[in-house]
């Protein structure tokens, strides 16, 4: 099940005034010029904190050509800490990271404000005593319109993972993802992948209000055996059920319907089609499910090096977001969604 009711932080921040320290990065024509800290009790106007500018370029602070002058800036509210781009008006823009009072995280695309584009959410699950990658984690990795999870994303429940030692990897052993299409907050349709150590379960077909697999073609792959038919709030009705060998050649396939037999709750009939069951088969085959697991692992990795690069200052003013963030991520985040 896919949580369709996961709250984040509040859909519209007070307006930001009580800036507690900023940390300003100035850049010319893409150049670096300097760096300047400021401790002011309240910010109307972060330009008259950025020492070296000329009048005229306060004044053409927004050209209509180009980004001849653009600020980075680290600030501290009373509502979030914020490393990012920053508007005349102290309004978040552009592209940033978050960290809110709740511990959640958010690393994306802002306007004006609000989060709008690609974007990484963390979730704060809760305070844990294990070592960060022995814990409940939860992410969305995707679009953003107006605030709002909308359009392609990715979102991923951990619940076990494990650390080499060696490596510093962090290796994901039990989670749940849903991969697809987002509207308003709500998971819509898609793929739901689950993995339990080596056991993969993935579903492809729509989602119901409540995050459950509800579709009349709905396909369902687990273990040696593919289920294709008709769900109702997560529960198989009628359909196919395929069995293959280890080379993914079909073994046997039935047709079964619901029955009212509490001790038997399926009618199962021996069923042929063979253009038909090759065609699933190809489609959704167990290499299928084993490329989506390196896939999500993959993201995961990704996501949090970004994540971590952000977090620190020094290490954010020198990453391309458009390149080594959203383009890297939401690339990956589409292939998977449209394989």
């Amino acid at each position: 099940m896919i949580s369709n009711s996961k709250k984040e932080e509040p859909k519209k921040d007070d307006t930001i005034f009580d800036i507690y320290e900023i940390d300003t990065q100035i850049f010319k024509n893409g150049e670096y010029v300097q760096k300047t800290t400021t401790k002011p009790e309240k910010v109307k106007n972060i330009f008259k904190f950025l020492p070296g500018l000329t009048e005229e370029e306060i004044k053409n602070k927004n050209p209509k050509s180009g980004d001849n002058l653009k600020y980075f800036a680290k600030i501290t509210t009373t509502n979030f800490e914020y490393t990012g781009v920053l508007s005349s008006e102290l309004k978040r823009e552009k592209y940033g990271y978050s960290l809110m009072g709740n511990k959640d995280v958010f690393l994306g695309e802002y306007k004006n404000e609000i989060r709008d584009g690609f974007g990484i959410y963390k979730y704060h699950v809760k305070d844990q005593e294990q070592p960060e990658h022995e814990q409940e984690q939860e992410y969305y990795i995707g679009d953003y319109k107006n605030n709002s999870k909308t359009g392609f994303g990715l979102y991923l429940k951990i619940f076990k993972s494990n650390k080499d030692d060696s490596t510093g990897e962090i290796k994901l052993i039990n989670f749940n993802c849903g991969i697809g299409t987002f509207q308003d907050d709500l998971f819509k349709t898609g793929k739901i992948f689950t993995v339990d150590y080596d056991n993969e379960t993935l579903y492809k077909g729509n989602i119901n209000e409540i995050g459950l697999p509800s579709d009349e073609g709905a396909v369902i792959v687990q273990g040696d055996k593919i289920f294709t038919g008709k769900l109702i709030d997560g529960e198989l009705v009628e359909g196919r059920n395929i069995s293959i060998d280890e080379k993914g050649d079909k073994k046997r396939a039935y047709y079964f319907t619901k029955s009212n037999n509490k001790d038997e709750p399926y009618n199962f009939d021996i069923y042929k089609n063979e253009e038909k069951d090759g065609a699933i088969i190809q489609d959704v085959g167990k290499s299928a499910v084993k490329t989506y697991k390196t896939q999500i692992q993959n993201i995961f990795n990704e996501v949090n090096n970004a994540i971590q690069k952000f977090a620190d200052y020094n290490m954010a003013i020198k990453v391309d977001f458009e390149k080594d963030v959203k383009n890297k991520i939401k690339s990956n985040v589409d292939k998977i969604i449209k394989d």
